[in-house]
């Protein structure tokens, strides 16, 4: 179990375009994500993942796998 707490202070400014300064980089698990295609008006569903996020001069994040979340 991992507990969260809040973080107080300015917000971050990082390089990237959401403003985050990441400190690491992670695993992301595959998702699906309903894209969707203006040429046949509809959405498809398709499987994104797993593949590394985070900027590419910052270390992996290496670890156990978190399995319960409590804030």
């Amino acid at each position: 179990m991992v507990q969260l707490r809040t973080v107080a202070g300015k917000p971050a400014t990082g390089s990237d375009r959401s403003g985050r300064d990441w400190h690491h980089r992670w695993v992301a698990r595959m998702h699906k994500v309903r894209q969707w295609y203006p040429s046949e008006q509809r959405h498809k569903v398709i499987y994104h993942g797993p593949y590394v996020k985070g900027p590419d001069d910052k270390p992996l994040l290496a670890g156990e796998t978190v399995t319960g979340l409590v804030r």
